[in-house]
């Protein structure tokens, strides 16, 4: 496992990159903002991946636009074209696949606002090799996740519990693979050790099981 790596800004995707510094060939990993926008909570975790041993990119669903204020992140929000994010996410794939540290497998992975993307994405892209929502929206209409073809990771705080067991329930009923996690006492955004709702063990027990999902799904 690598413990050094290279990051910078990418102007090809729009977005932040980061990727082990040793030679190899690494799976891949987009990493989807939260509506906040790829403020350097997002940037931490993309390096995070990598330190871990994978190519990994977080695109600039926003273009630029970085907000700390909940009014102006729902503006935001609200006005983000979610095909163009799904558009984005998947230059991002392709972005990853075609750098020389890439052997060609990529996952998504998504937080709030960007939990929804990486579902969409996983809709439209059947060669996502694993997906993970943390308590991001579920798809409208529901039979879009007729279209998902890899395995889906559900993280959430209890705090939306239900949605968490809506989502396994609507894959579930298509055969789909999900493995769901919910965190009692923890509530919506609870990994953005930024944020006032951080809850610190849920984090780490969610950082784990998401690098056991990656493991067990996505080719090294």
């Amino acid at each position: 496992m690598p413990d050094t790596i290279v990051s910078h800004d990418v102007d090809l995707v729009k977005g932040y990159a980061a990727y082990p510094m040793a030679e190899g060939k690494y799976p891949g990993i987009v990493v989807i903002q939260e509506w906040w926008g790829l403020d350097e909570h997002i940037r931490d975790v993309t390096r995070r991946f990598a330190r871990q041993g994978y190519t990994a990119i977080a695109p600039d669903l926003f273009h630029g636009d970085v907000v700390n204020e909940p009014s102006e992140a729902q503006k935001l929000a609200m006005g983000l074209d979610r095909g163009r994010a799904v558009r984005d996410t998947r230059a991002a794939i392709d972005y990853i696949r075609n750098c020389e540290s890439s052997n060609g497998s990529v996952a998504v992975i998504g937080y709030c606002l960007g939990g929804g993307v990486s579902l969409l994405t996983a809709t439209e892209d059947d060669s996502v090799s694993a997906t993970i929502v943390y308590y991001g929206g579920i798809p409208d209409p529901a039979d879009l996740l007729n279209n998902v073809n890899s395995p889906v990771l559900s993280v959430y705080g209890s705090d939306e519990a239900d949605r968490a067991n809506q989502l396994e329930s609507e894959l579930n009923a298509r055969g789909k693979s999900v493995e769901t996690h919910i965190y009692e006492g923890a509530t919506h955004g609870f990994f953005n050790d930024s944020g006032q709702g951080h809850h610190a063990e849920a984090s780490a027990d969610a950082w784990e099981k998401t690098l056991a999902f990656l493991k067990a799904n996505v080719p090294a």
